[in-house]
């Protein structure tokens, strides 16, 4: 069974490239109001391996530390 944050990935990832860009995030948070330039801010952010993306290992390094709860 994955992790909450696999799970996540899984859903926003609609490619099933493994990873989530700005569309994909932009997508999921749907009616949220952010704009697509602080959504790619975001990810620049996080994205340790500098591909435009957030990876699994990306994700869990922003999000477990975050809320300690996944």
């Amino acid at each position: 069974m994955p992790s909450a944050v696999e799970a996540f990935l899984q859903s926003v990832d609609k490619d099933g490239s493994g990873t989530i860009d700005t569309k994909e995030l932009l997508a999921a948070l749907g009616e949220s109001g952010l704009d697509e330039k602080l959504v790619q801010e975001f990810i620049n952010e996080h994205d340790k391996d500098h591909d435009g993306q957030l990876n699994l290992k990306e994700l869990k390094d922003f999000l477990v530390p975050s809320c300690g709860c996944l």
